[in-house]
């Protein structure tokens, strides 16, 4: 009776064990859906990032992303329209909640092209990017938030943390955000230089337009970015409607990034190293995008 007893116990604890393993599966499987989930995510845009969830004193809770006037602007997952509306923050903005139990935000767009109630598939085109708002050049505010929108934005996500993006340095200014990185007096002082033995050199006044961004002159006038900073010793990206910027085209080499170009790709292009072009354009990784302007050689 005894024995029967003790054979009993074991059979018990062994079905405990088994029962704790068997628990412990199904939170991790449980744990991977959910990240894979995620990661099937598309980007709502392809451009730069120009901000990052957390900045302006932690108020800022969502990513900024340029990219040129006209491109299109799509959900990341599959989901239900919750509002698409104006507002006088948000500009044109949507709202989409997705059956993963997250809620996405598209602000500050051109054109609104989904209504309340709609449904919409992962990569849908919903809206056309913008400069409507609070805004201060063409770009898409993002918001990720786990379950609702709340006007404090409490449940407000990362979005950087969904599609495990890194932030790049190589960026237009679409907001007045006071605290993007400032140039040292080092790089001031050889801008300044810079800028004198500059002015020989042909060159254009361009005056700065309502909306305009680094980005956008840059494209326009075929010359990067961080050359323009130092043309004009700006130590933020941020400029302003009516501000004059002085252009020289002429004093560097350099290529418009098209759709589906690749570092390596213009490398071979032009007979120059891929490590050269990153170097000069001060890029961190491989990630480039249509009508980015990289600096090939300076003349």
């Amino acid at each position: 009776m005894l024995d029967l007893g003790k054979r009993l116990g074991v059979v018990l604890l062994m079905g405990f064990f088994i029962g704790l393993l068997f628990v412990g599966g199904l939170q991790v499987k449980a744990e991977t859906i959910t990240d894979t989930i995620m990661k099937n995510w598309v980007k709502p845009v392809e451009g730069t990032i120009t901000d990052t969830f957390g900045t302006r004193n932690g108020k800022h809770k969502g990513i900024d992303v340029a990219a040129p006037e006209g491109e299109k602007v799509v959900t990341v997952a599959e989901g239900k329209v919750t509002k698409s509306y104006y507002s006088s923050t948000y500009g044109h903005v949507v709202f989409i909640q997705h059956p993963e139990g997250y809620e996405t935000v598209y602000a500050h767009l051109n054109k609104r092209l989904v209504a309340e109630g709609h449904e919409v598939t992962r990569g849908q085109t919903i809206g056309i990017i913008g400069n409507t708002g609070v805004s201060t050049g063409t770009h898409l505010h993002f918001e990720v938030h786990k379950g609702e929108w709340t006007i404090d934005k409490a449940h407000a996500l990362d979005p950087l943390f969904v599609f495990e993006t890194t932030k790049t340095e190589t960026v237009s200014a679409e907001t007045k955000n006071e605290e993007q990185p400032k140039w040292s007096e080092s790089k001031l002082k050889k801008a300044k230089e810079l800028n004198d033995e500059n002015k020989q050199a042909s060159h254009e006044v361009v005056t700065v337009a309502s909306g305009d961004s680094l980005w956008k002159i840059s494209s326009d006038h075929k010359v990067t970015i961080q050359s323009i900073q130092e043309w004009n010793n700006l130590k933020t990206h941020v400029i302003h409607p009516g501000q004059e910027l002085v252009i020289y085209s002429d004093l560097e080499k350099s290529y418009v990034v098209q759709k589906g170009d690749t570092i390596t790709s213009i490398a071979q292009e032009f007979a120059v190293n891929a490590n050269d072009i990153k170097e000069s354009n001060h890029l961190r990784n491989e990630n480039i995008y249509p009508n980015q302007v990289l600096l090939i050689t300076r003349k």
